[in-house]
């Protein structure tokens, strides 16, 4: 997983937890150990750890 996530760091994704919850930004930076960094708004930074990502979708090439 950590890395796809760092081929699609700073680009548009949509990431699913197991918990069915929806986020979608851009990936502001990867800890290769723990999870990544998704960049919602300009102003707030969501930390997604890697056990909790059920799909990561890239949705700069649908727009």
């Amino acid at each position: 997983m950590d890395n796809l996530a760092l081929q699609y760091q700073g680009q548009l994704v949509e990431v699913r937890d197991h918990y069915g919850r929806v986020y979608r930004g851009v990936i502001d930076g990867v800890n290769q150990q723990r999870g990544l960094f998704l960049r919602t708004s300009p102003f707030r930074r969501i930390f997604i750890p890697f056990f909790l990502i059920t799909s990561l979708f890239l949705l700069s090439r649908f727009f």
